[in-house]
């Protein structure tokens, strides 16, 4: 399955996309690989792009100092997306679903997709509020969640709040040590 293939499919088709992803195997490595690693740069570096080149409230950062945040913050969200697929791995049994630390990450990964690629809107000043179309991933996660981990229906709105709680303390965290590792420095 091509990149473009797959994105088009989860933000056009999900459902039907989603039966794709059931049947597959790919392993750890080839989903960072050829998927994660690619798109999770969009964020960071979106963001670093448009500050670094129309500025953020008036200010600018340095080209190093921006750049060595952006790759920090990208190098911390690859980790931090599996924790989130961990936790949805171990929470899975407490829904009746299955536990599989794979399918939990195919099941992260490909529902933060419409937040990657909402990020983009960072590079053009005056768009960023259009994150918002990232929100979408939470259907997205919500279509993938029965086929993924085999959780029953009845319990899907509660196990998705659950997902979403998580996905947001992990954000918190990462953007937390990121700023402790790399402090926006602004000109």
């Amino acid at each position: 399955m091509s990149l473009i293939s797959r994105i088009k499919g989860l933000i056009l088709t999900p459902r039907k996309e989603w039966d794709e992803i059931d049947a597959e195997d790919r392993s750890i490595v080839d989903l960072y690989r050829n998927y994660i690693a690619i798109l999770a740069a969009f964020p960071p570096f979106a963001s670093f792009l448009g500050a670094w080149l129309f500025g953020s409230h008036g200010l600018h950062p340095t080209f190093a100092a921006g750049l060595f945040r952006a790759v920090i913050q990208y190098a911390l969200s690859l980790p931090a997306l599996f924790l989130v697929a961990f936790v949805i791995s171990m929470a899975a049994p407490h829904f009746d679903g299955k536990s599989d630390d794979k399918r939990a990450l195919a099941l992260a990964a490909y529902s933060y997709t419409p937040a990657w690629l909402a990020s983009l809107f960072g590079l053009v000043p005056g768009l960023r509020w259009l994150d918002v179309l990232g929100f979408y991933g939470i259907y997205v996660f919500s279509l993938g969640l029965s086929r993924m981990m085999r959780v029953p229906k009845e319990n899907l709105d509660v196990f998705t709040l659950v997902a979403l709680v998580v996905t947001v303390a992990t954000g918190a965290l990462h953007a937390w040590v990121v700023h402790a590792i790399a402090p926006a420095q602004m000109i």
